[in-house]
């Protein structure tokens, strides 16, 4: 049985080179709302067998919002798990089956208070790849018009805009250090266009 990088889609750029490893158990060790936890036995180069807790997960979005200025669309969101205000771009857990890109239209929505008249691709990317196989997809969205804000309950969020140079100061102060928002940012400000981006419906909304 391959592990989870054994991919037909592999995103390293070298399309046909196998695995190094293969499992031979998989055991289920937990079952959350947000991800599954999977003990993964496989044996390496050597032969020796090898044990890892590996997160499984259905994988996520997060989004870029440009208004009309050129400024951006930020969040500051009260995460739980350290304990603090982090600076963010909104995103959220893609659903079983979901395209990602409408899952970015929603997320939008739901915690930014903007509705996009495009959804464009930018990228993506493995958020933590030593023990979890969650991929993080990228948009950017224009057009923006205000809508309600749904926020689920017990999120905590202050939506907040800057300008592309304020992001800049903000990570080479060490102000920004939400991890989904560092890798979309440097895919977006260098013009990343979607390459490696494999949505499971139209890359687009509303062209």
């Amino acid at each position: 049985m391959a592990l989870a990088y054994d991919s037909e889609d592999p995103m390293d750029g070298t399309p046909g080179l196998p695995p190094p490893r293969v499992a031979y158990d998989r055991t289920p060790i937990h079952r959350g709302s947000v991800f599954a936890v999977e003990r993964v036995t496989f044996r390496d180069d050597a032969g020796r067998v090898i044990v890892r807790d590996v997160v499984r997960h259905p994988g996520a979005v997060t989004v870029i919002p440009v208004l009309a200025d050129g400024s951006l669309v930020m969040i500051r969101n009260w995460r739980v798990a350290v304990g603090a205000w982090l600076d963010e771009f909104c995103a959220g857990k893609l659903e079983p089956g979901e395209d990602p890109a409408l899952a970015a239209a929603r997320e939008l929505e739901e915690e930014t208070g903007f509705s996009a008249a495009h959804i464009r691709p930018v990228g993506v990317f493995f958020t933590s790849p030593g023990f979890a196989d969650e991929r993080m997809y990228v948009f950017e969205a224009t057009g923006l018009t205000p809508v309600p804000q749904r926020l689920e309950v017990g999120e905590q969020i202050e939506v907040v805009k800057r300008s592309v140079a304020d992001v800049e100061t903000m990570i080479t102060r060490g102000q920004l250090i939400d991890g989904k928002t560092l890798g979309a940012f440097t895919l977006w400000k260098h013009g990343a266009s979607g390459s490696g981006v494999a949505p499971m419906g139209s890359p687009e909304l509303n062209p």
